[in-house]
């Protein structure tokens, strides 16, 4: 077991490195636990620096001013162009509303809109927005409902003041959220690609090198045993490396890991990825020549896969040409597998004919790449 020897003994030589990919991925869970650990019964309303000018000070504009400062935090501001201008650069104010005279009689009764000035590019306003809207609604159809215009603009205001419960639906065991070790497993593509892209590489550049291809051409050592003792030093350190990232949920969630009806999935998707990141590493070490640039490159295709397949930002926030894309890249049918996990604990025909697909599409990128890797190496070693 030469060759297999061999291979162990340079993958030691990048143990630090892959430590530290190893400490990378647990400060980012643990960043993750932390930013997401908090009391998920509760929920807090945006509230934003907002000015309210009001040009027809009336009863109406006086109740939607203090109906709106219930949920913002009024500045006061001049009715002038210039400094709105400048206080919204500089976000000191997020939205203006100018209310104007006669606001009873154009916008109550009739069908005029406020004009309103937001930040440009910020979706925040749209939430103001929707709160105008809501209290114009409601005193408009209690003051034709024959109530006095003082009660109906004091009623919705203290209406305001009432707080909703929320109860999420509990689709998955975890009260409606999505479970802690779901998020260590979403970023489990980086640190598996990243580890076995890096030390792989490495290793087939050694055994590449022309003094040692002629040793094993010349030692005793059949063909087919160097071979397979390769293929066995791959399987080692592709195993080793995912019970290291397999192990870490048990280790850091224990029993509600372990309770998670979806655990066995879990890992048969990591499992997956592991094969994906393996037939990676083969193609990159049959592409590059150079240890220098095996970092850039790695790093390029991790971080470049982690960024468009949902791997750091979630997939509902990138735009659809981004998903479009990135369905031609195997960590993206990852994590299509991993949200249906996190967000369900048993399955509907179609959602489990939707995660086996992901599982086939995975072997089948695994197969394609070991496959185009093992022409380029075949065309190599023939030109």
């Amino acid at each position: 077991m030469t060759v297999y020897k061999g291979f162990l003994t340079i993958t030691r030589r990048n143990i630090r490195m892959m430590f530290l990919y190893l400490a990378i991925f647990l400060s980012i869970s643990v960043m993750v636990q932390v930013a997401t650990g908090g009391n998920a019964d509760e929920f807090e309303q945006v509230s934003l620096n907002i000015a309210v000018i009001d040009k027809d000070g009336g009863e109406l504009a006086k109740g939607l001013a203090d109906y709106l400062s219930h949920y913002h935090t009024l500045v006061d501001l001049p009715d002038d162009p210039s400094i709105i201008q400048d206080r919204m650069f500089y976000r000191e104010i997020y939205y203006v509303v100018t209310i104007p005279e006669d606001f009873e009689k154009r916008c109550l009764y009739g069908d005029e809109m406020l004009p309103v000035t937001k930040v440009p590019g910020s979706n925040s306003g749209f939430y103001v927005d929707q709160q105008i809207n809501t209290f114009m609604n409601d005193v408009r159809i209690m003051a034709r409902s024959g109530f006095p215009l003082s009660d109906a603009i004091q009623s919705v205001i203290d209406n305001s003041t009432d707080k909703a419960k929320v109860t999420l639906i509990d689709k998955n065991g975890f009260g409606g959220q999505q479970p802690l070790h779901a998020f260590m497993f979403q970023y489990m593509p980086y640190i598996l690609i990243s580890i076995l892209c890096y030390s792989m590489s490495y290793i087939m550049i050694a055994f590449r090198n022309q003094d040692v291809k002629r040793r094993m051409m010349c030692s005793a050592v059949p063909a087919r045993s160097q071979n397979f003792q390769l293929i066995l030093g791959f399987a080692t350190v592709g195993l080793a490396v995912y019970g290291i990232c397999a192990l870490m949920p048990f280790l850091m969630y224990g029993k509600t890991f372990i309770n998670d009806p979806n655990m066995p999935y879990y890992l048969l998707n990591s499992f997956l990825m592991m094969l994906v990141a393996l037939s990676l590493s083969f193609l990159i070490g049959t592409l590059v020549h150079s240890e220098d640039v095996i970092s850039a490159i790695v790093n390029v295709v991790s971080l470049g896969m982690s960024f468009l397949c949902g791997v750091f930002v979630d997939l509902e926030i990138l735009g659809k040409g981004v998903r479009t894309f990135a369905q031609f890249l195997p960590a993206y049918w990852y994590e299509v597998a991993n949200g249906l996990l996190a967000n369900n604990s048993t399955f509907s025909h179609a959602q489990q004919t939707s995660l086996y697909t992901c599982y086939g599409l995975q072997l089948l990128f695994a197969a394609a790449i070991l496959g185009v890797a093992m022409v380029i190496s075949r065309f190599r070693q023939t030109a």
